[in-house]
């Protein structure tokens, strides 16, 4: 013997619950979505005051590293005329000390009279 198939039968009070039920989660869905949509929006003013603060950081770091490369360059400068002109009064001492050198080598050289 063939087994019929098995039919379910699904009362109206079944079905009507069922519709319900479905009606109920699409609220909390569209509930949900609305809280998600608010939470999206928070994210993206967050977000954009992130991107502002950062902007404005940066900018003060540009303005800090400007300032100290200008120093720097102004103190480097100073230190190059200053080299320089020590090595001015150098070379003047050293011209000095060879021409006295050639006298004293020359004084050397000549003969003592009595």
């Amino acid at each position: 013997m063939k087994k019929s198939p098995r039919t379910f039968a699904i009362a109206k009070k079944d079905v009507q619950k069922l519709e319900e039920q479905v009606k109920i989660v699409k609220v909390e869905v569209r509930k949900f979505n609305g809280k998600l949509d608010g939470v999206r929006n928070k994210i993206w003013l967050d977000l954009e005051n992130l991107k502002d603060e950062v902007k404005d950081k940066m900018s003060l770091l540009r303005n800090d590293i400007a300032g100290m490369k200008d120093e720097m360059v102004t103190e480097v400068k100073a230190m190059r005329e200053e080299f320089i002109a020590h090595q001015g009064a150098h070379d003047r001492q050293q011209e000095t000390l060879e021409v006295h050198e050639k006298r004293i080598s020359s004084l050397e050289q000549k003969p003592i009279s009595p």
